[in-house]
């Protein structure tokens, strides 16, 4: 298949987005981006999806090519984002398999015992299983060795399941 000489000189000849027109284009597609991040999340997570394609979006503002194609780009970046959240719910789940073995719900008082480790396990276990950083990346943000970074999560887990086994008692 090959392009149309005539829409590539139009879609070259059309002004670039510029942030308040973004932002305005944005505003007129938010409430379809929430519908399909709703659909495809769950509402407790389709909010900081949307939220994320905006900023996505406004960043990499000068990659748009089309101007007039923004929903569409807007929706192909909501959908990544949500492909994303999903790939970490199954990490998540791995890793909370991994560490209780019959974990009563799915992230029922998890937050409270990663919220009582100390400061420093509480960092590398959020930006590890949170954010998807690898040891490595935080082991830069933090200023740490490799080797310790691996020493802190384990540690971090060890106590995670301590907690949880001592809570179901």
């Amino acid at each position: 298949m090959t392009a149309d000489p005539a829409r590539l000189r139009a879609i070259d000849a059309a002004p670039a987005l510029d942030r308040e027109g973004f932002d305005s284009a944005f505003e007129d597609v938010r409430p379809r981006l929430l519908a399909l991040a709703r659909s495809l999340l769950g509402p407790d997570a389709a909010e900081d999806a949307v939220h994320d394609t905006y900023v996505i979006g406004r960043e990499s503002l000068g990659n748009l090519r089309d101007p007039v194609a923004v929903d569409g780009w807007l929706v192909r970046i909501c959908v990544t984002r949500c492909y994303r959240v999903h790939r970490r719910r199954r990490v998540l789940d791995r890793i909370l398999a991994s560490i209780m073995p019959d974990p009563p719900d799915r992230h029922a008082g998890i937050r409270e015992l990663v919220e009582a480790l100390p400061h420093r396990q509480r960092v590398v276990v959020v930006l590890h299983y949170g954010h998807g950083y690898t040891l490595a990346e935080i082991g830069e943000l933090i200023d740490e060795r490799y080797d310790n970074v691996r020493a802190i999560a384990s540690r971090a887990r060890r106590k995670l399941l301590e907690a949880w086994l001592e809570s179901e008692r």
